[in-house]
């Protein structure tokens, strides 16, 4: 009887395995309401001693209900501010360019940090303690479904546009050895890991999800907009929580 026991309990065991795994590989699926979402970039840097604060104050949508669907946060770590003593970890030119590219647009005043821009143009509300704009744009749906490695991804208005891709790290807590921020123990949310853009006459598209270090962060998730070719401001954006085995 004993013996009998015991094989329920770890037969149990592998056919909740079993179902687990299979959940697992469920495709993950979203999309936006027809409301316009408001995303809300940050340019910042581990060794910026100006921007712990502002990380702080962003952290906070972590746990705002509207996540994902009222507001897409990503933060993108630049790594201008490199060479005063703490390499970023998170810092990359190409992020670093991407905030020229707002400058060169005269979309932001200047190349700074702690730097927020909603919605393709630059916010300094935050400096003021002023609330975040909002608005009741009606725009077209964005959905996507990531499954198995790839992306596929439609906007409801068939016509050409960009498509952007952001995988986000939250709950990344780095310890700065050196630099401004020497000695602090930094928590942030919303970590940009990769971002990728693609273009589609038809607004329809197909992607490779990237390899993602999954040490990097505790938990991820993913943020799609898209736009007019050549323009920074968002027609729709969308984002959801998105689980280690939908990489690649």
């Amino acid at each position: 009887m004993h013996r009998i026991s015991k094989f329920i309990a770890i037969l149990s065991t592998v056919l909740l395995s079993v179902y687990n795994s299979a959940k697992g590989a469920d495709p993950l699926i979203f999309q936006s309401t027809e409301e316009r979402s408001q995303l809300l970039e940050l340019f910042t840097s581990q060794g910026c001693s100006s921007c712990p604060p502002a990380e702080r104050w962003i952290n906070q949508f972590a746990d705002y209900p509207g996540l994902w669907s009222e507001i897409v946060p990503v933060v993108y770590h630049v790594d201008y501010w490199d060479h005063l003593g703490w390499k970023d970890p998170f810092a990359s030119k190409a992020f670093t360019q991407r905030q020229h590219a707002y400058a060169e647009e005269r979309l932001i005043r200047q190349v700074y940090t702690p730097c927020f821009v909603s919605n393709g143009e630059e916010w300094r509300g935050y400096f003021s303690k002023d609330l975040l704009p909002k608005s009741k744009e009606i725009a077209g749906i964005l959905q996507a479904r990531a499954e198995n490695g790839r992306l596929k991804v439609s906007y409801s208005e068939e016509q050409p546009l960009t498509l952007n891709v952001a995988i986000l790290g939250l709950n990344v807590v780095t310890d700065v050895k050196s630099g401004e921020n020497r000695g602090r123990k930094l928590e942030q949310q919303f970590v940009v890991l990769d971002h990728q853009s693609s273009f589609s006459k038809e607004g329809k598209w197909t992607l490779e999800l990237p390899s993602i270090e999954l040490s990097k962060a505790e938990r991820f998730g993913i943020a799609i907009w898209v736009s007019k070719r050549g323009d920074f401001e968002p027609l729709q954006v969308t984002a959801s929580w998105i689980d280690s085995h939908h990489f690649n």
